[in-house]
């Protein structure tokens, strides 16, 4: 508050002479004067604020709004490069991937290479002569459930040409918990490892028997309403009239790749010990895969020939499922099957050796090469994010199965990587 001092002349019923006009006029300019003339001086005694207290003053402001921005949530999800992993390394003595049992052909216990001592959290050594490696990508996220994005995270996010901003909605419903997320994506990566224990010893000639249980039918599909959850899969007959035993892990998988969309194939069931025929037409699958889809879901029941168990923790989701795979026949394969390349890849890996599409590819491929990959499998699904997208130095090679994945491994560790098919925009 600001208090104005005003003076009152007390006797305002008298009206000054004009004598006293004339005399009262110059006293007044005399004091204006003076005040003018004093303000004039006190003005002329101060001192400018000096440039760098100006700046000082602005910097603390700048840095007050900052810091109060700083907490400001965001409504997107930044995907940048994460950390990649050797599946060949070890960490503190125990290797990411461990093997172990019989062979039940003969007997004996099988053979197992030993697994890499260096960290399989460690960058890849520069140069020559070392052990080769297969490494697995991931994508650091930032602003999930729980864990919003704030506005200097998104400002850093925008200057950085390796990341991608999403909106949150586009990733994630408005209702999920970071809860939700998490068991989400542990489930993604224990399902991406069973299914490459499967494909991996099946693609080493190794038999895997599984019972294949129906855990429902699909909405909306020709299956949903004549299927019943705990329907045991027993076979599948095509359109012409061949019967395909089920008895595999692979074995629905390999089976409905060859079946066009639009097709009705008979199932053969066990339900409460009674057998059952259930004709069902066949639906599309996701884009670019082959063949067609059932419309049930599957539980699938593997009875492993050997104990493999995986040493890794806080990472999530299904798109390692290849290079788990590559890794287990590098060890049941011996010696370096690699020839000492080191090679990143991604990848999910369905049950009968198919590799299927990833998201973020973009920030794997700058994770790979930031850590020292010098080759990259890519999905075939994913080429088209690819083409046009690949960081300096690093060689992207084109894969759709399993089995091309190792093809590619052994051309590589025999100087042919050259002649490996590339990613080409569709």
């Amino acid at each position: 508050m600001v208090r104005h001092n005003v003076q009152v002349n007390e006797n305002k019923d008298t009206a000054p002479s004009a004598q006293d006009a004339d005399t009262a006029a110059p006293a007044q300019r005399s004091h204006a004067e003076h005040v003018g003339a004093n303000g004039a001086r006190l003005a002329g005694r101060r001192r400018e604020v000096p440039l760098w207290a100006r700046l000082a003053a602005s910097g603390a402001a700048l840095a007050l709004m900052v810091v109060g921005l700083s907490w400001v949530p965001v409504p997107y999800v930044v995907e940048s490069p994460g950390p990649t992993f050797n599946v060949l390394g070890s960490d503190s003595g125990i290797p990411m991937i461990s093997i172990s049992g019989t062979d039940p052909t003969s007997g004996a216990d099988v053979a197992v290479d030993a697994p890499q001592s260096s960290s399989y959290a460690a960058k890849a050594p520069s140069g020559d002569g070392g052990p080769g490696q297969l490494r697995m990508v991931t994508v650091a996220e930032s602003g999930g459930p729980g864990r919003r994005l704030n506005f200097l995270q998104l400002v850093g996010a925008t200057f950085d040409s390796r990341s991608r901003i999403l909106d949150y909605d586009s990733v994630y419903p408005p209702t999920a918990t970071q809860e939700q997320v998490d068991n989400a994506n542990q489930a993604q990566m224990q399902s991406s490892q069973s299914t490459s224990q499967v494909a991996a010893l099946e693609y080493l000639g190794w038999r895997v028997p599984a019972s294949v249980t129906i855990a429902g039918g699909v909405e909306g599909t020709d299956a949903a309403d004549k299927v019943v959850q705990g329907d045991v899969l027993t076979a599948i007959t095509t359109v012409d009239g061949a019967v395909h035993p089920v008895d595999s892990a692979s074995a629905p998988f390999a089976i409905m790749s060859r079946v066009p969309v639009g097709d009705t194939v008979r199932l053969y069931v066990q339900r409460d010990g009674d057998a059952l025929e259930i004709p069902v037409t066949t639906v599309a699958g996701e884009e670019g895969s082959e063949g067609s889809k059932l419309g049930v879901y599957l539980r699938i029941d593997a009875q492993l020939p050997l104990d493999i168990s995986f040493n890794l923790e806080n990472v999530g989701g299904p798109s390692a499922g290849m290079m788990f795979s590559l890794g287990i026949i590098d060890r049941l394969t011996p010696g370096d099957m690699t020839g000492g390349a080191v090679i990143a890849g991604t990848g999910t890996m369905n049950y009968d050796g198919r590799v299927g599409a990833i998201g973020g590819i973009q920030q794997k491929m700058w994770g790979a090469k930031e850590d020292g990959a010098q080759w990259f499998f890519a999905p075939a699904a994913n080429c088209n994010e690819v083409v046009g997208n690949i960081p300096d130095g690093l060689r992207v090679v084109r894969v759709a199965t399993l089995g091309e994945a190792a093809d590619a491994v052994h051309a590589i560790a025999q100087g042919d990587g050259a002649s490996l098919p590339i990613c080409t925009a569709r």
